[in-house]
């Protein structure tokens, strides 16, 4: 169903690896400055963003990686 599986499961690990990095860097008290503009949105949006960029990051992954 999908074309170019390896493309969107690659998408997916990024889109997950960058909510965990963002996520995981505002709790320390950084922020990483590819996407500033999150930040600069408030606590909780910025937190929801990060969350939303995680599930949406498993999702992308899990359907690359179970289409037929």
């Amino acid at each position: 169903m999908l074309k170019n599986k390896p493309l969107w499961t690659f998408l997916g690990f990024l889109l997950m690896f960058s909510g965990f990095l963002t996520l995981i860097l505002s709790m320390v008290g950084l922020e990483w400055k590819p996407v500033q503009i999150i930040y600069s949105m408030g606590g909780l949006m910025s937190i929801i963003i990060q969350l939303c960029m995680i599930i949406f990051g498993f999702v992308i992954l899990f359907v690359a990686r179970n289409s037929e």
